[in-house]
């Protein structure tokens, strides 16, 4: 499975409107970072998690073509509008029309998973999408799934990818985490763990992770900043969750503009003696790091 990161930045997305600061101004390309949004393929089934501003963007940089599914993390805009740019990868796989009406494909629409609260936040914030139409206009043809019915035990399977939810808490609201994996010749399973906007990873949710992933080749991380936030883990907070999950591979992403890529690759650096877990996994070839936007993970 390739797993690429499409965005790595937090709401503002980086460089922030207006700012001159060292992390906005630099020419390193690892510090310009889209709103977090990720793009995995498995020969021909192709999701994205998340939907954010810069959407139809990524999609382009990508050369998305078509989607199976859509999984969403929560619904705060950073993560959830670019939902209009789903039109054409949920009326035409891909597009042979002429005009500017996609023609209706049959069925319900292109699936877009989530828990209940950010699918009714949807249906309130988009509800355009629900109506008719009396002219012009198209909108997205989406097919809305509660993701709660789906377990370890009773995993989502969309083509060749296994989809698990994880529950976590985003300050005071509820954002879900996605487990994918595949399955290989030899019946191993390999497992990517996608983990943003998070200030808790209950400890259900970390058994889950843990014990369900079969070889957790990489997980990707909620990291906002150095100083603690109310709704985002902070740096030694992610190093201490990951330290608990113990992932081949760690990245951090969400990231704001307090740092350069460089200075928190250092920050994680310093501090790596202090979680003997990740120290062991990184002594024997694995690695812990900000992520950047377009880093392709193989799973």
């Amino acid at each position: 499975m390739k797993f690429i990161l499409m965005g790595t930045g937090t709401s503002h997305g980086i460089p922030v409107i207006g700012c001159d600061c060292k992390v906005c101004t630099s020419a390193d390309s690892r510090d310009s970072r889209f709103r977090c949004s990720a793009y995995a393929v498995q020969d021909e089934t192709a999701l994205v998690i998340d939907t954010g501003p810069e959407f139809r963007l990524q999609a382009l940089r990508n050369h998305i073509t078509r989607l199976d599914a859509v999984l969403l993390t929560h619904s705060h805009a950073d993560h959830l509008h670019g939902l209009d740019d789903l039109r054409v990868f949920s009326h035409t796989k891909p597009c042979e029309c002429d005009s500017d009406q996609f023609p209706e494909t049959e069925g319900k629409g292109l699936p877009l998973y989530s828990n209940p609260s950010t699918l009714a936040d949807i249906r309130f914030r988009f509800d355009y999408i629900f109506k008719t139409l009396r002219e012009g206009g198209g909108v997205a043809k989406l097919d809305f799934q509660d993701c709660t019915p789906y377990s370890a035990d009773n995993p989502l399977v969309i083509g060749k990818i296994q989809v698990v939810p994880v529950p976590l808490e985003h300050g005071s609201s509820e954002s879900t985490g996605w487990l994918l994996s595949r399955t290989d010749e030899s019946g191993q399973k390999h497992s990517v763990a996608y983990l943003t906007d998070c200030s808790a990873v209950p400890e259900t949710s970390l058994e889950l992770v843990r014990n369900s992933s079969g070889v957790l080749e990489h997980l990707v991380i909620d990291g906002l900043r150095e100083r603690p936030h109310s709704t985002h883990f902070c740096f030694d907070e992610t190093l201490s969750c990951a330290d608990r999950i113990g992932a081949r591979h760690t990245w951090l992403i969400h990231m704001n503009h307090d740092l350069l890529h460089t200075e928190i690759e250092n920050y994680i650096e310093e501090r790596l003696q202090n979680y003997p877990n990740l120290a062991k996994i990184v002594a024997e070839g694995g690695s812990v790091a900000p992520g950047y936007d377009q880093l392709e993970l193989l799973v």
